[in-house]
C-alpha cells in the first residue's frame, strides 16, 4: 500500500514538471520580442538599451512622427531593422523586422525557414493575408493588435515583422 502511495506520489510529481516545462501554445506577449546578446527585448520598450546592445554598426533614419510629437527613428542593421516612435520622451521599440536568418523569433523562427517549421512553433490560429499572421486577437479585421508577420516567398520565409502598430 504504501509502495502504491509512493508510486502515485512521483507519477504526480513528474506530470507536475513536465507541465512547468511545457511549450507556450498560442501566440501571446510574451512572443513580442526579440533576443540578442541573451537578452530579450520587447517591443513597447525603450530602444536605448537594444541599440546599445546592437552597437554602431547601422544607418539611421528619421522624420517627424505623424502619431507622436517628435522622430520616428530607424536603426539598420544587417538582418535587422529595428523603428522607433517618440513617447515620453523616449524611442519606444515599434517593430523589428528580420531580414535574414542572423536573428530568430523568440520561437527560433529565422528567415530561410519553412511555411512548416513557423506553424510547427506557433501553432494553426493565424490568419493569411498574403503574410501569415499571428497576433494577439486573431482578428484580421483588428489592424491595432500587436503581431508577427512571416513574409513568404512560395514556402519560404523571407522577412519577418514583429510589431507594435501606432495608428
Amino acid at each position: 500500500m504504501k509502495k502504491n502511495i509512493i508510486i502515485a506520489m512521483i507519477a504526480i510529481l513528474a506530470l507536475l514538471l513536465c507541465a512547468c516545462g511545457a511549450k507556450q501554445e498560442g501566440f501571446g506577449q510574451d512572443d513580442l520580442g526579440l533576443e540578442v546578446n541573451g537578452e530579450t527585448y520587447y517591443l513597447r520598450t525603450d530602444s536605448a538599451p537594444l541599440i546599445a546592445a546592437l552597437g554602431e554598426g547601422y544607418e539611421y533614419s528619421e522624420m517627424v512622427s505623424c502619431v507622436y510629437d517628435g522622430q520616428d527613428k530607424t536603426f539598420a542593421y544587417p538582418g535587422l531593422t529595428v523603428n522607433t516612435v517618440p513617447v515620453d520622451g523616449k524611442d519606444i521599440i515599434e517593430m523589428f523586422t528580420l531580414t535574414d536568418g542572423t536573428y530568430a523569433t523568440l520561437r527560433g523562427c529565422r528567415v530561410g525557414d519553412s511555411r512548416e517549421a513557423v506553424i510547427a512553433a506557433y501553432g494553426e490560429e493565424y490568419f493569411d493575408d498574403g503574410y501569415i499572421n499571428y497576433t494577439l486577437t486573431n482578428d484580421p479585421a483588428d489592424i491595432q493588435a500587436e503581431r508577427i508577420q512571416f513574409e513568404m516567398s512560395g514556402d519560404t520565409v523571407s522577412t519577418i515583422y514583429i510589431y507594435s502598430p501606432s495608428y
